[in-house]
C-alpha cells in the first residue's frame, strides 16, 4: 500500500527528531567530559601538579635523604643504600585513614617478603616537621612496623626531599592571622632500587592488600631477591 505524502512527511519528522535526540545525548555526553577533563585541569593548574610532575616508573631520582634525621636524631647512611631498594612514603601522624592504611601495606608486604624483606629500607618521611616530633613518629610507625624508619626535618629539607620524590607538598593557614595549619601532600608509596629508578609508584588510596602485592611483585619480579 502506498504511503501518502502526508505519511512521508510524519515518517521523515519522526526520523529527524530520533537523530536529533542521538546527537543531543551525544553532545551532552562530550560536553559532560569536556567538562570533567577542564575542571581536573583547573585542579591540576591552581594545585600547581602537572602529569610530569608526578612519579613515574623507570624515571631516576636523587633519592637521597640529606637533611633528614630519624627519631634517634641520625642521619641515614646513604652508603649503606647502595644494595638496598628504598621503599618511601610521606605522611603525618595526625592523618586520619590514608596514611594508616598506606603503612599496614608495606607492612603486609614485608610479612609476604619474609626474608628478602632485609633488601629494603622502609622510610615514612613526615610533611608535617612542626608537629611531629621524634617521639610520636617513632610511636606512629612502631604501631604498624618495627622496620619502617621515620624521618623527619626542617619544612625547607623535607621540601626538597619531596620534590626529589615529585611529591607535592602544600601547607596552608585556616585562618588569617592564625597559627592554625593544614598539609596537603600528592601521595604514593615509591619502590626505588639501588640504582635510584623508581620501580614502581602506587597511589596511597589503593587497599593496602593491593599496595602489598604491588610491592612483593615488583620485587620478585626485578631479581631483588638474594642480591
Amino acid at each position: 500500500m502506498e504511503k501518502s505524502p502526508n505519511g512521508k512527511r510524519i515518517n521523515g519528522a519522526r526520523t529527524a527528531i530520533r537523530r536529533a535526540r542521538g546527537m543531543g545525548v551525544a553532545l551532552m555526553v562530550s560536553l559532560t567530559v569536556s567538562g570533567v577533563l577542564a575542571v581536573w585541569m583547573l585542579i591540576q593548574t591552581l594545585s600547581g601538579s602537572t602529569v610530569e610532575s608526578l612519579p613515574r616508573a623507570g624515571e631516576q631520582i636523587d633519592a637521597s635523604f640529606v637533611g633528614l634525621r630519624d627519631t634517634s636524631g641520625a642521619a641515614v647512611d646513604e652508603r649503606a643504600l647502595a644494595t638496598r631498594y628504598r621503599l618511601v612514603t610521606f605522611g603525618f601522624t595526625a592523618c586520619a585513614s590514608v596514611c594508616p592504611l598506606t603503612l599496614m601495606g608495606i607492612h603486609q608486604a614485608l610479612e609476604e617478603l619474609g626474608p628478602d624483606a632485609a633488601r629494603i629500607l622502609p622510610v615514612f618521611v613526615s610533611v608535617d616537621p612542626e608537629r611531629d616530633t621524634p617521639r610520636s613518629l617513632s610511636a606512629y610507625v612502631n604501631a604498624f612496623d618495627a622496620r619502617i624508619v621515620a624521618l623527619t626535618g626542617s619544612p625547607q629539607a623535607v621540601e626538597r626531599v619531596a620534590r626529589q620524590y615529585r611529591i607535592l607538598i602544600d601547607k596552608r593557614t585556616l585562618e588569617a592571622n592564625s597559627r592554625s595549619y593544614e598539609v596537603e601532600h600528592s601521595a604514593f608509596v615509591l619502590l626505588v632500587d639501588p640504582q635510584q629508578r623508581i620501580r614502581v609508584a602506587i597511589p596511597s588510596t589503593d587497599p593496602p592488600a593491593q599496595i602489598a602485592a604491588r610491592i612483593v611483585r615488583a620485587i620478585r619480579g626485578s631479581g631483588a631477591a638474594g642480591v
